[in-house]
């Protein structure tokens, strides 16, 4: 067993991923390997990782990932989320154990008996959220249920952002992960617990109406609620909460001007456009607003309701004289916004990036109600050395890393939320410098 860890996917979050396996390959005597599709990102991710081997991989059938997979003990997906069920097959037929960073899909969860019955372990949501937010705060709800405490309130937040000195645009926001998850975040309707009750914010309305908060020591955010908080009540051990909710951190601006992004159906990513040869964004625009000319606005203008962001909006790309040109002929209108959106909020080589944290718990103890607050924050070093890419990569390695050294017990299909498991992480993480401030206060 020459190369027990395979990791899959070169991205731009593999980076420290990739250093943290070559470092503990070393020290175990081993080598592991990486697939992409594409060689050139692959010897530019490896470079200088002397227990990396590379393999240039493109088909996606079930035999060829049988085939790759077999051999490795442990696979590491930095894949779409899509494809993690194709992966997971594949692994049940390799008897190999898997680790991602994604949402555990219904997909997936079906796989559990297959999982189990083959004495194997997968375990998904270990990156960043998922993955460290999951690990924190069982860390505190565990201790908080140990001392006697009744939780009554659990808010928590995360945002991928750029650190201040690098937020130049009028969004104040640059991709450091997946672009198209930035488009499409917050599609359907957001679910929490508030006051006792499901609580819902539809699409519409759900960077309008944002939420303002303070993370000690990086300052005021805003936040719009993450998906369905809902299932975290069970997940979390916290039945009967009064108040639960999941949410994304977005530096203030940001939802005013998204919003109107959101409003005016740009985001949109079922209603197919055509464009001929040589159209730009202002052409893209006048599909929405038919009514706006060369020189005249107002039909846009009239519809955002505040000059300030209306010419923030307009300044991306969109009037005639500073167009930006389509790069394709079709596509949803989400398509399109993403690729403007990619070009205009790039994260520059010497830019730094930016992940913050927040926890809030409210609980009752000897009928004293205290709060605690739990929160990080991490700058990047550059726009290759993200703290994105240490956020996600470096748990996806420490629990492989746990699985290497055979000390998760359980078989099936987990999340990080046991103690086997988020312990060694949290600790490992906070000795690279990775550290929550917690504090405790009475209310």
């Amino acid at each position: 067993m020459n190369n027990p860890i395979l990791v899959l996917g070169a991205g731009r979050s593999s980076v420290s991923l990739l250093h943290y396996l070559n470092d503990f390959a070393r020290e175990e005597n081993f080598y592991f390997s990486v697939a992409d599709g594409d060689e050139n990102n692959l010897k530019s991710k490896t470079a200088g990782l002397e227990r990396a081997h590379i393999i240039c991989f493109e088909a996606l059938q079930h035999e060829d990932l049988v085939k790759l997979i077999s051999g490795s003990k442990i696979v590491i997906s930095l894949l779409p989320p899509p494809l993690h069920p194709l992966v997971g097959a594949a692994c049940i037929e390799a008897k190999a154990n898997l680790v991602t960073a994604s949402y555990e899909s219904p997909a997936m969860r079906q796989m559990a008996p297959a999982v189990e019955k083959a004495g194997l372990v997968f375990i998904n949501e270990c990156g960043l959220d998922p993955g460290i937010d999951h690990m924190s705060a069982m860390e505190v709800i565990h201790d908080i249920q140990a001392r006697g405490g009744k939780i009554t309130r659990f808010h928590s937040y995360c945002g991928g952002l750029v650190a201040d000195e690098f937020d130049d645009n009028p969004f104040r926001y640059k991709i450091s992960w997946n672009p198209r998850n930035v488009v499409l975040a917050g599609k359907g309707v957001s679910s929490f617990i508030a006051g006792g009750r499901t609580t819902l914010l539809p699409y519409h309305r759900l960077f309008s109406e944002p939420e303002k908060l303070e993370v000690p020591g990086w300052g005021r955010f805003e936040a719009y609620p993450n998906r369905d908080s809902i299932p975290y009540a069970r997940l979390y051990g916290l039945e009967g909460i009064q108040d639960l909710k999941r949410g994304t951190l977005r530096k203030p601006g940001y939802c005013e001007r998204w919003s109107r992004l959101v409003n005016a159906g740009m985001t949109d990513d079922e209603t197919q456009l055509q464009f001929s040869d040589g159209a730009t964004y202002f052409d893209f625009l006048k599909t929405f607003f038919p009514g706006i000319q060369e020189n005249n606005f107002s039909d846009f203008f009239e519809f955002v309701n505040d000059e300030t962001v209306a010419n923030d909006i307009l300044d991306m790309g969109f009037r005639m004289q500073n167009s930006v040109p389509l790069e394709r002929n079709s596509g949803t209108p989400a398509d399109f916004l993403l690729d403007l959106i990619v070009k205009k909020w790039v994260l520059n080589e010497s830019d730094q990036d930016l992940v913050v944290m927040l926890h809030e718990f409210c609980y009752l103890l000897d009928n004293v109600e205290f709060q605690t607050l739990a929160s990080f924050g991490l700058k990047g070093t550059d726009a290759t050395h993200t703290s994105m890419a240490k956020t996600v990569g470096l748990p996806l390695g420490m629990v492989a890393k746990q699985l290497f050294l055979q000390n998760i017990p359980q078989k099936g299909i987990l999340l990080p939320l046991h103690t086997t498991l988020y312990k060694p992480v949290l600790k490992e993480l906070a000795s690279l410098g990775l550290i929550f401030q917690v504090t405790t206060q009475p209310l």
